[in-house]
């Protein structure tokens, strides 16, 4: 049944750009934030709720999504801030933060996540290999559907690199946990410990009944740095494996002197673990200059107030050392050449620029791929040249009809949320794969809900700051594992919540700026240009002096997001909940009745007047009908109160 949409288009809006489906909510998203979040977050809508206090809501929408909102509000890499209209502005909101306040009083302060019920029960078992981000999440949108999943895990703990390859300070364990947890309510179960694909393979899964398998083995192979040396010394280790080692309880230093080569978000992890392990000198070897390391900006920042140096253009060479131990790290210094096949400029060695680094110990950081040779119980996986696995785009399926995978295994080393999108888009394959339907083809991002926006004046909207994240003492941070990231408290969240420009409700379409400027030519309300096919209202107080307050730009809006009300003496103006005007009323003379904003009335009087006609700029619309009909022939008008006669 067709209900009516929260916020109601405009009485004059064309039709064929009504945005609304018959169930009241939008039929796509046009919020850039949750366009590109991997996950198809509705953001908007739970900042709004962050904003009004309502957390456990937030939670329980982000969660239709990502069963990870806690994780994320942590060590997420935040690429829907990267498109957020805020930033044309001022500066973007802290959307990661504000998700992972909103977690934490879900957790610590409320009464915990809520266990959605299964929508349907069925017979059949789904398998998933590997228990990282894309493996839970995938097993957690299947056991929603109604699936008996099971997750076989190869280490002795559940997380994969959230457990055993982000470090503790930025991820603590518990978080993790408790967020397994919350899947494993659902009745997911965990076997940790059971490697799938040596002693048990596919095909005895197969043979016990499982009729579908998601694999979410991620890249736990380092990619060699294929110079001489690297296979004579012990000390010249991969990031993932070093990072694995701590994480699993070896806190020890590799060296006094360690190098790490690479410049992406481990290398950047594993350079700032040795700190905290006590090394004295800790250095990255980059061949490109810093601001081109893909490692987040945020933690390349934080690397750097940590005392970590990058020496930049720098290619590592040879590893020289004696009695198989590591003494130095030959490098030759670089210019960047014509651009590679990434788009970005290629390293070129300076012929006669080798030195020697004196280094302890090495860590190479410059990329991961999958073991899966390793594993031949999972079939004859088709893989792609660089050694992951080959799927469809989106439905994640492989070259064998039942498997299905996601995450690191087929991306190479990316994201935490990268690999959740790809194990939700893999778990609804997998249903319409198990329920004989065609595998989805597109999945197109919607609002999970419409919320209210916060309504708010126009001044503060403008003008509040960005809320940033605090950081625990420097001393503190060097010295211990502790969580750096304090995370915004409450009152900071709902700040920020307040900033948002509410993109999902404003198309951004122009109607509105048409109408004011070519139909009533007054030119009120402005849109600036946000990018290349974008729009954005960012000037709130220059066309206020010019808008008459009649209320067109609220007719044509196609969403609703323009809305006009009556309050007292004046008449308000608002944008996605912002109040962006406000218009005082004028008195009828005749009758005292509050009728219409003195602008709207001389300007209609004005065509009245240029058209021939007789204007009564002071009277409503009744009185003005009333007048009008006396002067007819055999009529006589009456005086105004207070007038001669």
């Amino acid at each position: 049944m067709a209900i009516q949409p929260l916020f109601a288009p405009g009485a004059h809006a064309d039709k064929t750009h009504i945005v609304y489906a018959d169930d009241g909510l939008k039929r796509e998203s046009s919020a850039p934030c949750q366009l590109n979040c991997p996950a198809g977050i509705d953001i908007p809508s739970y900042i709004a709720l962050v904003g009004h206090g309502r957390y456990d809501e937030a939670i329980e929408l982000i969660r239709q999504d990502n069963p990870f909102p806690w994780v994320c509000g942590l060590v997420c890499t935040n690429p829907c801030e990267a498109w957020c209209q805020r930033r044309y502005l001022d500066k973007p909101l802290a959307i990661k933060d504000i998700k992972g306040l909103a977690a934490k009083m879900a957790i610590e302060r409320g009464a915990g996540y809520r266990i959605p019920q299964a929508k349907n029960k069925y017979q059949e078992k789904v398998a998933v290999i590997g228990s990282g981000p894309a493996g839970l999440t995938a097993a957690y949108f299947l056991a929603w559907e109604g699936y008996q999943v099971t997750v076989f895990e190869a280490l002795p703990k559940a997380g994969g690199l959230m457990i055993a390859g982000i470090p503790e300070f930025r991820l603590p364990r518990y978080v993790v946990e408790r967020e397994i947890e919350a899947i494993k309510a659902m009745g997911v179960e965990i076997l940790v410990d059971t490697p799938v694909g040596q002693d048990l393979t596919l095909d005895q899964l197969r043979a016990q009944g499982y009729g579908a398998f998601f694999l979410g083995v991620g890249a736990w192979r380092g990619i060699k740095l294929g110079i001489q040396g690297e296979e004579e010394y012990p000390q010249v280790v991969s990031a993932l494996q070093f990072l694995k080692d701590v994480s699993m309880g070896m806190k020890i230093k590799p060296a006094d002197r360690v190098a790490i080569v690479g410049g992406g978000n481990a290398a950047v992890d594993a350079a700032r673990t040795c700190v905290r392990l006590g090394c004295s000198s800790v250095s990255v070897i980059y061949r490109r200059s810093r601001s081109e390391m893909p490692a987040h900006f945020e933690e390349i920042i934080q690397m750097a107030e940590e005392g970590i140096h990058v020496h930049q253009l720098t290619i590592p060479a040879r590893v020289h050392g004696s009695y198989c131990k590591v003494d130095s790290l030959e490098c030759l210094m670089a210019t960047l050449g014509e651009p590679d096949e990434s788009g970005r400029r290629r390293p070129v060695p300076v012929e006669g620029s080798e030195y020697k680094m004196p280094v302890g110990a090495i860590i190479a950081a410059i990329g991961q791929t999958t073991n899966l040779a390793d594993y031949p119980g999972l079939g004859d996986i088709e893989l792609t040249k660089k050694g992951t696995v080959h799927v469809r785009v989106p439905s994640q399926l492989t070259n064998i009809p039942d498997v299905f995978a996601g995450g690191d295994a087929v991306t190479g080393p990316a994201t935490v949320v990268q690999a959740i999108g790809a194990g939700k888009r893999a778990a609804y394959s997998i249903h319409a794969f198990l329920r004989g339907q065609p595998l989805p083809t597109k999945f197109i991002p919607r609002p999970r809900d419409m919320v209210a926006p916060i309504r708010m004046p126009y001044q503060e909207k403008s003008f509040v700051q960005r809320q940033e994240n605090p950081l625990i003492d420097l001393d503190r941070r060097m010295h211990t594992f502790d969580r750096v990231e304090m995370g915004l408290d409450e009152a900071a969240a709902r700040l920020e919540a307040r900033r948002c420009m509410r993109c999902d409700i404003c198309e951004r379409c122009g109607k509105c700026v048409e109408i004011c400027r070519d139909k009533i030519g007054v030119s009120a309300i402005s849109f600036h240009h946000a990018g290349e096919s974008s729009l954005i209202l960012k000037d709130y107080v220059h066309g206020l002096p010019h808008c008459i307050g009649c209320g067109s730009c609220v007719n044509v809006c196609p969403t609703g997001a323009l809305q006009m009300e009556e309050e007292g003496d004046q008449r308000i103006l608002l944008m996605s909940g912002t109040i962006i005007n406000r218009v005082k009323l004028q008195h009828c003379e005749k009758c005292g009745t509050l009728f219409a904003p003195m602008g709207l009335v001389r300007n209609v009087g004005e065509v009245l007047v240029n058209a021939g006609y007789q204007s009564f700029q002071h009277l409503c619309p009744d009185c003005r009908r009333e007048n009008f009909a006396a002067k007819l022939p055999g009529q006589k008008a009456e005086p105004f109160p207070g007038s001669a006669g």
